[in-house]
Formats: C-alpha cells, structure tokens, sequence
C-alpha cells in the first residue's frame, strides 16, 4: 500500500475519533484514494465479522463503565502514600545534602588558607630545615659509600650504615676485585 493516509487517519475515521475538519478532509481524501477505501471497506467488514455480542460476550455493566470513564477522565496524577518518601528525598534531602557538602568544603579550603596565612614564615624555614638536614645525609652516605667501594676504610661498609646484612645470611660481594 503506498498511500500513508489510512496509517495516519483511517483507523481514527473508523473509531469516530476525528473532529470535524479532519474528517470532511478524510472524507475528501476517500472520494479519490481507491486504496483508502479498500481498506476502510476491509476494516468495517473486519470488525462486524468479529466484534459481535456472541464472540464478545456480555458486555459490562453501566456501572463499570461509569467508573471507568470516571478513572480515566481525571487528569490529576495519582499518588501513593508510599512514594511520599521518595518524592521528599529527591526534591528536599537531596539538594540539602549536597548544599551540607558545598558548605563543609568551602569552610575546609577556606580554614587551610588561614591556617598557611598563619604560619606562612615557620613552614618555609621548617621546609628549608628538613632540605638541608636531607642533603646533609645524602652527601654522608655518598661518602660512605665511595669509602668502603674504594677499600680505604675496611671498617666502613654497608652493613653500618644499611643493618648488619652477614646477619641476615647475605654477603656482600665486592665486584671490583
């Protein structure tokens, strides 16, 4: 079938379910569309054959219906007792908890600055301090090291300055002899 029309507005013509402009326009349309009418011809056949009060049985009481047309032309949206919770987390908790975070995390940063603000002189010369103490040892342990690699001082090695390793059942291995 190539026509569209039937897709988009047949069934709805079928059902009643057009309002008056569209359905002059569709009823325009089913003058010149022999494709259209086939099957608005096919769907009516359709549904006489099989929408029957002996294939579909008794059909439901006037009260029923009443409570159908009544559920389902409210438009306000029905809403638990139980989703309350979840609807109150997401719309207050949620944005309180993050808004207790932010806070928390300003006041974090913003004590570190006062407290380097603070103490701004004492933390360079700390710093300058342990540098120095550093390199001091670094400079020790390269002499030390030169010293027993040489064999100048066979009182120095490594076991001195890095544990007693005859202990711990290794030997040292000097690879220059």
């Amino acid at each position: 079938m190539e026509c569209r029309k039937w897709e988009e507005l047949g069934l709805l013509y079928s059902a009643q379910e057009l309002d008056p402009a569209e359905k002059s326009g569709y009823e325009k349309h089913l003058e010149v569309c022999a494709e259209c009418r086939e099957e608005l011809r096919s769907y009516g056949a359709e549904h006489e054959r099989f929408f029957t009060p002996a294939i579909l049985g008794d059909s439901p009481r006037a009260e029923v219906d009443a409570e159908i047309l009544l559920v389902c032309s409210d438009p306000r949206p029905k809403v638990a007792s139980v989703l309350f919770p979840s609807a109150f987390f997401r719309k207050a908790f949620v944005p309180a908890l993050l808004f207790i975070i932010g806070f928390i995390s300003v006041g974090y940063i913003m004590m570190n600055m006062e407290n380097a603000r603070q103490t701004g002189g004492k933390t360079t010369a700390a710093v300058q301090q342990q540098t120095t103490t550093a390199q001091t040892v670094a400079v020790q342990a390269v002499a030390d090291s030169v010293k027993d690699s040489l064999g100048s001082n066979p009182d120095v090695n490594f076991a001195r300055t890095r544990g007693n390793l005859n202990d711990k059942g290794v030997i040292t291995v000097d690879l220059k002899k």
